[in-house]
C-alpha cells in the first residue's frame, strides 16, 4: 500500500473509535452485525468459523492496515464467521456506510482493497486444490508458505522464520495437531525446514518445488 492511500485510510479513519482488544478476545461473534468497520493498527486478527464438531477452521488473518469486515459493509451480507485478537490489538471502527461512500469517493483506495482481495482470493482457490487432493503434507506446506509470504521474517535469500504454533496450523489445514506433528518431523528429516524454540525456519524455495511437484 502506497503512502498516499495509506493518508487517506488514516484520515477517513482518525476520527473512528479506538478500540484495544487483549490476546484471545473476541471482536465480532458469528451471528451478530459488526459495530462497523474495523482499521486495524497495531496487532493481527483472525477470521475463523467452528464445525458442528466443535473444530475451528481459519478462514483469514489480518495484520495492518487492514480493514474489515467488507463483504458485509459492501454487500450487506450477514457476519457468520468469529474476528478474534492473535495478538494484543488496536484498531478503529468506523461507520460502514460512511466506508463504503468514502471507497466510492475514492478510486484509487477501492482499486487498492481490490487488489489484495483478488490476491486473498488467488490463495483461496489454491487452498481448495490443495484440499482437493487430500495429502497431508501438501496441506501442511501450503499453509507454511502462506505464512512465510504474509509474515515470515526473511533471514537470508534460502530462508524465512515463522512464528506459528502447531495448532494454529492445525486450524488453518483441518489437520489433527498429532498429523501437523508428524509431517512437520518428516519435512525436517528432508532438510526442509527446522523446528526451533523461536520458530520455524522454512527453506521457502525448496517447498514451493516440493508442493508443486506433488500437485502436478
Amino acid at each position: 500500500m502506497n503512502q498516499t492511500i495509506q493518508d487517506k485510510l488514516n484520515e477517513h479513519f482518525k476520527h473512528s473509535t479506538l478500540r484495544t482488544y487483549a490476546k484471545g478476545e473476541v471482536l465480532i461473534q458469528a451471528g451478530e452485525g459488526p459495530q462497523g468497520v474495523m482499521q486495524l493498527l497495531e496487532g493481527t486478527v483472525e477470521q475463523y468459523d467452528i464445525t458442528p464438531e466443535g473444530n475451528m477452521i481459519t478462514v483469514n488473518i489480518f495484520k495492518p492496515p487492514a480493514f474489515f469486515p467488507m463483504s458485509w459493509a459492501i454487500n450487506k451480507t450477514p457476519n457468520v464467521y468469529f474476528f478474534s485478537a492473535l495478538t494484543p490489538v488496536k484498531l478503529r471502527v468506523a461507520n460502514a456506510n460512511e466506508t463504503v461512500t468514502f471507497l466510492q469517493s475514492n478510486p484509487d483506495v477501492m482499486f487498492d482493497l481490490l487488489s489484495r482481495l483478488y490476491k486473498g482470493t488467488d490463495a483461496l482457490l489454491k487452498r481448495h486444490v490443495v484440499l482437493a487432493r487430500g495429502i497431508a503434507s501438501s496441506r501442511l506446506i501450503f499453509e507454511l508458505l502462506i505464512e512465510s509470504y504474509r509474515f515470515g521474517n526473511k533471514l537470508n535469500d534460502a530462508q524465512t522464520l515463522i512464528s506459528i504454533k502447531h495448532a494454529s496450523l492445525a486450524a488453518r489445514s483441518g489437520l489433527a495437531r498429532e498429523t501437523v506433528s508428524r509431517e512437520l518431523h518428516k519435512l525436517e528429516k528432508e532438510n526442509l525446514l527446522t523446528l526451533e524454540k523461536r520458530g520455524i525456519t522454512i527453506n521457502t524455495e525448496q517447498l514451493e518445488l516440493k508442493l508443486n511437484t506433488m500437485l502436478a
